[in-house]
């Protein structure tokens, strides 16, 4: 009815310890498995596993310091896709207007050559 293994499951080894002249059922941890594969930190310590260095604390003097570079380099970045994006945008709007001229002008040099030399006189 399905997998051999099924018909006789393995059976997980329990640990006991002593705990004051009693033995004690514990379940095992893999810590060393879960410790391999953690997930990304969330702030919660692992046990097992040392602690994250603490960053260290800005001056309010190097905190502003640090806002201005932030604000300037994102100032700059900003005026260079802007001025990419214009440079794009005008060659884009170039091609659409010379195909334009292609396709409607000479209709129109045809259309203005008619009228002048089919006006009578």
């Amino acid at each position: 009815m399905g997998d051999p293994d099924d018909q006789n499951p393995q059976v997980v080894p329990v640990l006991t310890s002593v705990v004051g002249g009693e033995e004690a059922t514990t379940v095992p941890v893999l810590t060393s498995v879960v410790g391999a594969e953690a997930p990304a930190d969330d702030g919660v310590p692992v046990p097992g596993q040392p602690a994250a260095p603490t960053p260290p604390r800005l001056s309010d003097e190097e905190l502003m310091a640090l806002r201005s570079r932030l604000a300037s380099a994102t100032r700059n970045l900003a005026e260079r896709l802007i001025e990419e994006s214009l440079g794009e945008l005008e060659i884009a709007l170039f091609e659409r207007v010379s195909a334009r001229l292609r396709e409607q002008l000479p209709d129109l040099l045809e259309q203005a050559l008619r009228d002048h030399f089919d006006a009578p006189d």
